[in-house]
């Protein structure tokens, strides 16, 4: 009795000599004329390095590409202006101290972009970051300090996912924009940070534990970034909330109108969002185990500048990108670190910064011809 496998073989034999009696060959020459896998990928390589189809990609992709290049450039300048240092003779950039402040710099803004990734596809603005982050890193230390530390975690993610269906609850009903909801949160939380620092008349609080051995160590950041960039990625590309987010961004009423849940689709995205601020808080105590009361106000800006950096239009859409995260962070936060090992003072860095936002939003604002209606 012949088995399955000999079955089919029999029928791909038999299919094979059809074709072939079609096409007036015999079925060896027909089988060998068929592509295989190795040819479908030299096929595929030759036609995306044709002209028309490279044209055609440097059309639908120019923020991300000038994007890409601005990191490149930012590189190039900063790994030959600011020289070799005097004592070892290695390029400062590359040297391995500020590598190491590289990477504990670029993974906390890393965490946050990620997250800012989520709303930002649909549309949907944060300013409330910095004040969030600030509230909840104070709190994971004075509960970790009087209890435990994951009774501490505990707690600013459930505050976390409160806040996060606050925004997308007000968004919803009360046909605010999602900007107003974040205006609330931010005078909520700034007036929370000054209170928890003003009534101990400190500016700064230690955590007892000392996590910054683990969490704090470079190779930990590096993991972490890779697994919430993978898992960022995942939930963007395959899952139903990363679709429905961009297409929330591209046209709102076609997506309600094709069926996604708005409402559920705001608050799965915002609560990720949540859950990527309370993370970054953490790994911001991890860098001396502790957190300043000024550490971060300035999140809330940085974040967009990030998103524009690395070509996230702000209106969302197709055209977002967790690419667009990942490039920003990386040029922001070289441009700041570069900027300083040049000897520009402070006040003069953020001046260049500004002076980078206001270029870049004039140069991807688009004309009101070319939205799509929203």
């Amino acid at each position: 009795m012949e088995n399955k496998e000999d079955k089919v073989e029999k029928i791909e034999d038999v299919s094979n000599e059809e074709t072939a009696s079609q096409s007036g060959q015999p079925a060896s020459i027909a089988a060998a004329a068929k592509p295989n896998f190795g040819q479908k990928i030299v096929s595929a390589f030759k036609n995306f390095f044709t002209k028309e189809h490279l044209k055609e990609f440097a059309k639908d992709h120019i923020f991300d590409i000038c994007a890409l290049c601005g990191l490149i450039v930012c590189l190039i300048v900063f790994t030959i202006v600011p020289g070799r240092h005097p004592r070892d003779g290695k390029l400062l950039l590359w040297r391995p101290q500020t590598i190491k402040t590289l990477i504990s710099q670029v993974s906390v803004y890393f965490i946050l972009a990620i997250g800012a990734v989520f709303i930002y596809l649909m549309g949907c603005m944060d300013i409330s970051v910095g004040y969030q982050v600030g509230v909840f890193g104070a709190l994971f230390i004075m509960i970790a300090n009087s209890s435990n530390l994951f009774l501490a975690l505990l707690t600013i993610i459930i505050m976390g996912l409160v806040c996060a269906i606050f925004n997308a609850f007000v968004g919803a009903y009360v046909k605010l924009p999602t900007v107003m909801s974040s205006v609330i949160l931010m005078q909520l939380f700034n007036g929370v940070l000054l209170s928890i620092f003003s009534d101990r008349n400190i500016n700064a609080l230690t955590l007892n534990t000392d996590i910054q051995a683990v969490v704090g160590s470079t190779w930990f950041r590096v993991i972490a970034l890779v697994l919430l960039a993978f898992i960022a990625f995942y939930f963007l590309t395959f899952t139903k909330v990363g679709k429905r987010s961009r297409a929330i961004g591209t046209n709102k009423l076609a997506a309600d109108q094709a069926g996604a849940n708005l409402l559920m689709t705001r608050i799965v995205c915002y609560v990720v969002f949540s859950l990527f601020l309370c993370f970054g808080a953490v790994m911001l105590i991890a860098r001396s185990n502790s957190i300043a009361s000024s550490d971060t106000t300035s999140y809330q800006m940085d974040i967009m500048i990030m998103l524009l950096m690395g070509g996230m239009p702000l209106s969302g859409g197709m055209k977002g990108k967790l690419f667009n995260a990942i490039i920003g962070t990386f040029t922001y936060v070289l441009l700041n670190m570069g900027l300083t090992l040049c000897g520009v003072p402070a006040a003069y860095v953020m001046l260049v910064k500004s002076a980078v936002f206001v270029i870049i939003v004039c140069l991807t604002c688009r004309k009101p011809g070319n939205l799509l209606p929203r």
